[in-house]
């Protein structure tokens, strides 16, 4: 009887998710496209939005990685004013299935680094710098991974990464810094991914139905008050002029009312990246600047001690009571400090 039980377990989940994959591309959901947004499209056909600020005749240019949950306008938390005297043009896109980029089913870190590699060509980018924060971060390292010669440096703020990773020591702090719900969402994924159930996981949940389900139940409710997760030095950030993170960014980022993204970031920070960034290029090393605050909340910076660790040629800063983002936001002594250095050391 044992045996018949766990033979049938194996079938549910060696059928499923075929069964699931059959029917996701006619439950993809549709992207109400603004008209005034731009877009490349790209070689399977899909369409990934992006936007760009700061002087077209700018000396260098950014791709700028924003988090999970987020869009391409999160990168209005920079000051027009340090862009425009450090010469930096960015270019923010939306991630696939959020704000207005269309879902990629099936998606990996390695094939959007063929989605950027794309908008950059699109844009006459032979190379350009790389921005990435908190679930950006994992998106920049397999761009410096698979794309070596077309990235001139990088920049990574408050990055996420995978769990495993970080050594004893380091996962206890971990768990004892970061808030609750995000511990317990970084601990079911890095466990569950590493199992069977990764596959049914990420089939269900990228279906329209599977996708909307989740999005009503968990991301729309999580999302409805992102300050109650923050630490206060984040919350104080928000109230000094940058409400247009509530306002603007947070409803662009779920515009397609779907958990679908967040579900496959969470996945592919937690599962296996394909490279370890010790494999990054030399010539790409010394110009990756890593920076996080100890006050972070959501992603410890004990995370980017860890890739300091593995790539020990990169330039670290830890800001003692910095939080996820005001350390950079809020603070334009360092937010300028940090793209002067991103620049002069790019290659």
């Amino acid at each position: 009887m044992v045996n018949i039980k766990l033979s049938a377990v194996c079938v549910i989940f060696a059928v499923a998710p075929a069964l699931i994959a059959l029917s996701t591309k006619h439950l993809a959901p549709t992207v109400q496209w603004t008209p005034t947004v731009p877009f490349v499209t790209l070689s399977d056909g899909r369409r990934l939005a992006y936007e760009i600020r700061g002087n077209p005749n700018s000396k260098h240019s950014a791709i700028y990685i924003h988090g999970t949950p987020s869009c391409r306008l999160e990168f209005l938390g920079l000051s027009q004013g340090i862009l425009d005297s450090v010469g930096l043009r960015l270019v923010g896109v939306d991630k696939p299935g959020y704000g207005q980029s269309d879902p990629h089913y099936g998606r990996s870190l390695r094939s959007f680094v063929a989605d950027l590699e794309q908008l950059a060509d699109h844009l006459k980018l032979q190379r350009f710098l790389l921005i990435g924060v908190s679930g950006g971060g994992p998106y920049s390292w397999a761009t410096a991974r698979y794309a070596p010669h077309r990235v001139q440096g990088m920049l990574i703020l408050s990055g996420a990464g995978n769990l495993g990773i970080l050594d004893a020591h380091e996962r206890a702090k971990f768990d004892a810094q970061v808030s609750g719900v995000h511990r317990r969402i970084a601990n079911f994924f890095h466990s569950t991914y590493s199992t069977p159930l990764k596959s049914l996981l990420s089939y269900m949940f990228e279906t329209k139905i599977g996708g909307r389900q989740l999005y009503s139940t968990v991301l729309k409710p999580l999302m409805r008050d992102p300050t109650r997760f923050m630490a206060d030095p984040d919350k104080d950030c928000l109230q000094q002029g940058h409400q247009e993170y509530t306002s603007r960014v947070v409803p662009e980022a779920l515009r397609q009312e779907s958990a679908t993204p967040w579900v496959q970031d969470l996945g592919l920070f937690s599962g296996d990246w394909g490279f370890s960034v010790s494999d990054i290029e030399p010539h790409v090393k010394p110009t990756i600047h890593l920076w996080h605050g100890t006050g972070d909340r959501q992603v410890s910076e004990v995370m980017t001690v860890a890739f300091k660790r593995l790539v020990p040629q990169a330039t670290l800063h830890i800001i003692n009571g910095g939080a996820h983002f005001q350390y950079f936001v809020c603070n334009l002594k360092q937010q300028k400090e940090a793209l002067t250095a991103l620049i002069q050391t790019s290659t």
